[in-house]
């Protein structure tokens, strides 16, 4: 296996620059066995992320806002020492057409340099990011494509599963 690129303003660039190539690619992943791709995939994971440390960027946390549950604004209100309605007004952001919760800050508010700072609480959303490890990989390469100029990880996956399916 290659030397993953761990470069984050290289990989923003190639995010940009290959932008069309990487639609293209979801185009053709369509016409795949998911089965197939997601055992490619999670292959690939595997060794991309015993190559790379995520503690090491923490670009994710500068870039993405993570979805929140309930359950995890009681826990994060808790934290700072807010009620939850305190905590809701000052971080959240709802997106009432889908209902879903987002923290509304970039960088993350816990983000202390590289690391969060409450890293055993983080959301869940935080802790199976970048979702490359998930099931139905094609199903969901419109999140990889929008990852792939922030996160090493997908960045490297996207670029080997290419280059393995003899993509161009």
């Amino acid at each position: 296996m290659k030397q993953p690129e761990i470069d984050i303003e290289k990989i923003a660039l190639l995010g940009e620059q290959k932008e069309k190539e990487n639609f293209d690619f979801r185009t053709f992943l369509k016409g795949h066995d998911f089965k197939r791709i997601d055992k490619i995939v999670h292959r690939l994971d595997k060794e991309i992320r015993s190559q790379i440390n995520c503690k090491d960027c923490g670009n994710c946390c500068k870039s993405l806002r993570p979805c929140v549950t309930n359950l995890e604004i009681d826990t994060l209100s808790k934290i700072d020492n807010l009620t939850q309605h305190d905590f809701v007004s000052g971080f959240v952001e709802i997106d009432n057409f889908e209902q879903i919760k987002y923290l509304k800050d970039t960088p993350c508010k816990y983000l202390n340099d590289k690391l969060c700072s409450i890293y055993t609480n983080r959301p869940e959303d935080c802790k199976s990011y970048p979702h490359t490890q998930k099931t139905e990989f094609i199903t969901r390469t419109l999140g990889m494509i929008d990852n792939y100029g922030i996160c090493p990880i997908v960045f490297n996956l996207f670029e080997q599963l290419k280059e393995e399916l003899n993509f161009k």
